[in-house]
Formats: C-alpha cells, structure tokens, sequence
C-alpha cells in the first residue's frame, strides 16, 4: 500500500512537469515505511550516478515484477501514462487482497469463538456440573466416602 501511495505521489508530480528525481524525493514524505524510504533514497542516488532508478525496487522484492516491468517500459515510452496504468492496475490488485482478506476473516473470527466456548465448557461449566453432582471434590484426591 505505500508503494501504491508512492506511485500516486509521482504520478501527481509527473503530470505536473517535475522530473523524476525531484518527482520521488517531494513523494517519499508520504512514504511511512522505513525500508521503502531506504530503496526511494538508492533510487535517487541511482539517478544521480546515471544508473537505472527502477533497479532498487526491483531488487528489493516489495513491488512484484509486473510493477517494475511497467514501469521500465513506461521509461522507454510515456512514464506518466504508463504509471497510471499501473496505478490502475495496483488498485485492483489491493482491492482483491483485501476481498480475500475479507472473505476468510469470518471463518478465522468463528473459529476464535468456538474455541473460546469450548474453553468456558471445559474450565468452568464442566466442574460446576460435577461439584452440583456432588463427585467432583472427592475423585480428586481419593478420598473413601
């Protein structure tokens, strides 16, 4: 999600005639992760060298290889249009993740439920029924009645 917002950031930027090095050092503040702020920075460092600015988050894995293709052919054909497609097509990748998410979390909230019910029988329910019965006390230290 914050490389989603990182794109967001740039596209805005890009569209309005930045350039890219400009474009991700004014977007890397609504950046919050620690670790994509470090790859935004050897991105830059990279643009300054003449090297790839792509390359850094291609080799850190947090973006996946359909976000750094598109965004090397966007390199080599119109960078703005090719980030609003991907853009586009990191919003609609989010919000199936988050679809998925939600369609298992019912399931993993009844099953905290049942295990918590099953615990209140076993713990406290079950030795109240056998002290009512009367055999609970004595069976556990054997004890003749």
């Amino acid at each position: 999600m914050d490389f989603d917002r990182l794109m967001r950031a740039m596209l805005l930027n890009l569209e309005n005639g930045m350039r890219i090095q400009d474009s991700l050092e004014v977007s890397k503040s609504v950046v919050k992760n620690y670790v994509l702020l470090s790859i935004i920075e050897t991105s830059i460092n990279n643009i300054l060298i003449g090297a790839s600015w792509i390359e850094p988050f291609e080799n850190s894995g947090l973006s996946s290889s359909m976000q750094t293709e598109m965004l090397k052919i966007g390199m080599q054909t119109d960078l703005a249009e090719m980030m609003r497609k991907l853009v586009e097509y990191m919003e609609i990748d989010i919000n199936n993740l988050i679809q998925r998410v939600m369609n298992v979390l019912p399931q993993v909230i009844y099953s905290i439920v049942g295990v918590f019910l099953i615990f209140l029988v076993v713990v406290i329910i079950v030795p109240c029924i056998q002290l009512y019965m009367g055999t609970w006390m004595f069976d556990a230290v054997d004890l003749p009645i």
